[in-house]
């Protein structure tokens, strides 16, 4: 049980520490992107496309480091990353666009899921004793 709650925060580690690095390529490529007053909609727009990768990759850590438990842990990973995404869109709702914030909340199950299942594949075509 510990394994798979522990691969679950790691994929979900892994995601947040995408996103930040993402940020901060963001606020060294732009001029000016942290005193923007409102970020620019291709912001959003790219972001829920990383993100969604980003949570494909956290998926498939999470599977990887799971192993055979990787669907229990898809399953905390999921849950509470939705509950922390509802958390921040409730938080967010009037700094941020309305379609991106319920974007990441419909982009992140299956995301995670596709991440889990490849993740899951890997661990099967891997022979025994490797």
């Amino acid at each position: 049980m510990l394994r798979t709650v522990l691969a679950a925060i790691a994929g979900y580690a892994l995601i947040g520490v995408l996103v930040v690095f993402t940020d901060q390529l963001f606020s060294l490529m732009i001029q000016g992107f942290r005193a923007m007053a409102t970020l620019p909609d291709y912001y959003f727009k790219v972001t829920l496309g990383t993100d969604a990768f980003y949570s494909i990759l956290g998926g498939y850590l999470c599977a990887a480091l799971a192993q055979k438990a990787a669907k229990d842990a898809r399953l905390w990973m999921i849950v509470g990353g939705e509950m922390v995404g509802l958390a921040a869109v409730i938080a967010l709702w009037k700094t941020q666009p309305h379609w991106f914030a319920l974007g990441l909340l419909i982009v992140y199950p299956p995301a995670v899921w596709i991440g889990s299942w490849l993740g899951s594949r890997a661990q099967r075509s891997v022979p025994a004793g490797a």
